[in-house]
C-alpha cells in the first residue's frame, strides 16, 4: 500500500453486522427467548405481536380495537420504536435487530448458490403495498385476516421452537402452519439474499420502509455520490433487497427497499456508496 493511502475505515455496523443478527437471535428465539421472558411470553404471539393491533376488523367496536393495543403492549412498544428510529436513522432493526429477518439471511448463506431464487425482477414497492392494502382491507370487509396466518414473526420463533414444545411442532402439522413454512423457506432461505419475504410481505417492514422515505431529509441514509459511481452494477448484484438500480448509467437507491446492511458500501470499488445525510 502506498504511503500515502490511508485505509478505509469500516463502520462498527458492517465490521459487526452478523454477530449483532446472532445476538438478536439468541435474545427473541428459542432456546432462550430471553426478552420475551420478562412479560411471561415465549415468542411475538401474545403481548410482543407486532402485526394485530393496527387492523380493524368487520364488526370490531372502538373499544375492542384500543384494547387490542392494551394486549398487545410490547408490540406497540417494538412497531412504534421500529418507526421512530427508521425515520432519523434508517431502518437498522431490519437490518440488524430482526430476528426473523436475520434468520431468512444467516440461512440462506448455507443454501448453496445454485438452489437460489432471484426476485429482483420483482417490482419490490408495488407489490409491499399491494399486499400491505389487502392486510388492512381484508378484515375490515370480513374477508378474513392475515394478521395471524402466514406471519413469519410466529413462523420462525416455532421453527426453533419446534424441538422443545409440542405445541410449535403441531403448528407445522396444520396446513396454514405448512404453508407458513413453505413460505419462509422459498422466500427466505432459497432467496438470493435471503430477504425477498421482508421485501414483499412483511406489514411491519412495509411501514418501516415508509417511515424510512418520509424521513428522508431528516437522517442518515445509503446513498450514491453519482460523480463517483460508474456504473459497475456491483452494488446491486449483493444487495439482498435488490434495492440498488441503473439509473442514466448509475446507481440508485430505492429508499421504500433499502436497508442499511452496506454491503453494497462494501463492495463499491469506487468508495461511491455511503451512510450520509442528504446534501443539499
Amino acid at each position: 500500500m502506498p504511503k500515502d493511502t490511508k485505509p478505509v475505515k469500516v463502520s462498527f455496523w458492517i465490521r459487526y453486522r452478523y454477530w449483532i443478527m446472532l445476538g438478536s437471535i439468541t435474545m427473541f428465539l428459542p432456546p432462550l427467548s430471553f426478552l420475551f421472558q420478562f412479560t411471561k411470553d415465549s415468542n411475538f404471539c401474545g403481548a410482543w405481536c407486532p402485526r394485530m393491533f393496527f387492523v380493524w376488523r368487520a364488526g370490531m367496536s372502538g373499544e375492542q380495537f384500543f384494547m387490542g393495543f392494551l394486549r398487545s403492549y410490547m408490540g406497540v412498544a417494538l412497531v412504534l420504536g421500529i418507526l421512530f428510529t427508521s425515520f432519523f436513522l434508517g431502518r437498522y432493526w431490519c437490518s440488524h435487530l430482526c430476528p426473523v429477518g436475520g434468520t431468512m439471511e444467516l440461512g440462506s448463506r448455507l443454501v448453496p448458490k445454485f438452489l437460489k431464487i432471484n426476485y429482483s425482477s420483482i417490482p419490490a414497492a408495488s407489490f409491499r403495498y399491494g399486499y400491505l392494502a389487502v392486510f388492512f382491507l381484508a378484515p375490515v370487509f370480513g374477508l378474513g385476516s392475515l394478521c395471524c396466518r402466514y406471519c413469519n414473526f410466529a413462523t420462525i420463533p416455532r421453527m426453533f421452537g419446534a424441538a422443545f414444545l409440542g405445541a410449535d411442532m403441531a403448528f407445522f402439522m396444520r396446513t396454514a402452519g405448512l404453508i407458513s413454512l413453505g413460505l419462509v423457506i422459498v422466500l427466505g432461505l432459497f432467496a438470493k439474499g435471503g430477504r425477498a419475504y421482508c421485501n414483499l410481505l412483511c406489514p411491519v417492514g412495509a411501514l418501516d420502509a415508509l417511515s424510512n422515505r418520509i424521513g428522508l431529509k431528516f437522517g442518515r441514509r445509503v446513498r450514491v455520490e453519482k460523480s463517483k459511481c460508474n456504473g459497475c452494477m456491483a452494488c446491486a448484484a449483493v444487495c439482498p433487497t435488490w434495492a440498488l438500480e441503473e439509473s442514466e448509467g448509475k446507481a440508485h437507491v430505492d429508499q421504500l427497499s433499502c436497508i442499511p446492511c452496506r454491503v453494497c458500501e462494501n463492495v463499491c470499488p469506487k468508495e461511491a456508496i455511503a451512510y450520509e445525510k442528504l446534501k443539499a
